[in-house]
């Protein structure tokens, strides 16, 4: 998968930025691995909707990989753009299914 360009908000305090390859939140800068952008452009990509393990794992990996590969990641993930990543309000789990990004409808055209 491609990454997009350029910088996208996920929420009032938090943006990614595709070209540094990291996430801005609080005007701290947190880089990410190419493949948990990966992850992330998927997520974004299907905003409001469950991404389900085998599109998340399709996305992220050429070979075969455990579940918890993709934990780890979606766990970078929340380290970056959440405000407590202990109890996410961004990106959450749905159990047996995939993961779910949230994002405020005002922010999807900003």
């Amino acid at each position: 998968m491609e990454l997009p360009q350029g910088r996208q908000r996920i929420h009032a305090h938090c943006w990614v930025d595709w070209d540094q390859q990291g996430i801005w939140q609080n005007q701290q800068f947190v880089p990410l691995p190419l493949r948990t952008l990966r992850l992330l452009a998927c997520l974004m990509q299907h905003e409001n909707q469950v991404v389900s393990h085998s599109l998340l794992f399709t996305v992220g990996w050429d070979e075969a990989r455990s579940r918890w590969d993709l934990q780890t990641h979606i766990h970078r993930l929340r380290l970056a753009i959440e405000l407590d990543p202990h109890h996410p309000q961004w990106l959450v789990t749905r159990h047996g299914s995939g993961y779910l990004l949230h994002r405020e409808s005002w922010l999807q055209h900003a």
